[in-house]
């Protein structure tokens, strides 16, 4: 063989390779695209997920220091009716 002979077998080898090369690199691109979308939205739902999870503990705390202050008010009218009645009663009897 010649040295000519030699370099186009190689060069033929090197186009058909570069050929597959593309083709792969095409079929890759389509597939990193769908990769990069599908991440996206999973990333989006899962912030979704995230701030409603933060705006139900938000409530919650909301609810449970609504529902304290109610019943400790409860509980100080019933201390001061109590105080009123006990009182009422000491003033009323007579030893």
């Amino acid at each position: 063989m010649t040295v000519q002979n030699e370099y186009e077998q190689i060069n033929i080898v090197y186009m058909e390779e570069k050929k597959q090369l593309n083709e792969l690199e095409e079929r890759f691109h389509v597939l990193e695209t769908e990769y990069d979308r599908i991440m996206d939205e999973r990333r989006r739902a899962r912030e979704a997920r995230e701030a409603a999870e933060r705006h139900l503990q938000t409530l919650i705390r909301a609810s449970l220091t609504i529902q304290s202050f109610w019943r400790s008010f409860k509980v100080r009218k019933l201390i001061k009716a109590k105080k009123r009645r006990g009182a009422r009663e000491k003033k009323g009897k007579k030893f």
